[in-house]
C-alpha cells in the first residue's frame, strides 16, 4: 500500500515539473530597453526614440 502512494506521488511530482518547465520556457524574457540622455533637455528617452544629431542625442520633442 505504502509503495502505490510513493508511485503516485512520483508520478504526481513529475507531472507538475513537466507541465510547470513549459510555463516557464514560454514567458517572455525581460529584455532590458537601452535610454539615452537627451542633450538639449536633459531627460532620458528610449533610444529607439532618441534621434542621433551631430553625435548626440535629442528626443523628438526637442525636434520640433
Amino acid at each position: 500500500m505504502l509503495g502505490k502512494i510513493i508511485i503516485f506521488a512520483l508520478i504526481i511530482a513529475a507531472i507538475y515539473f513537466f507541465i510547470l518547465s513549459k510555463f516557464r520556457k514560454n514567458k517572455p524574457s525581460n529584455s532590458s530597453e537601452n535610454f539615452v540622455e537627451c542633450d538639449k533637455c536633459k531627460t532620458f528617452v528610449s533610444i529607439n526614440e532618441a534621434v542621433l544629431k551631430n553625435g548626440k542625442y535629442i528626443c523628438k520633442e526637442c525636434l520640433k
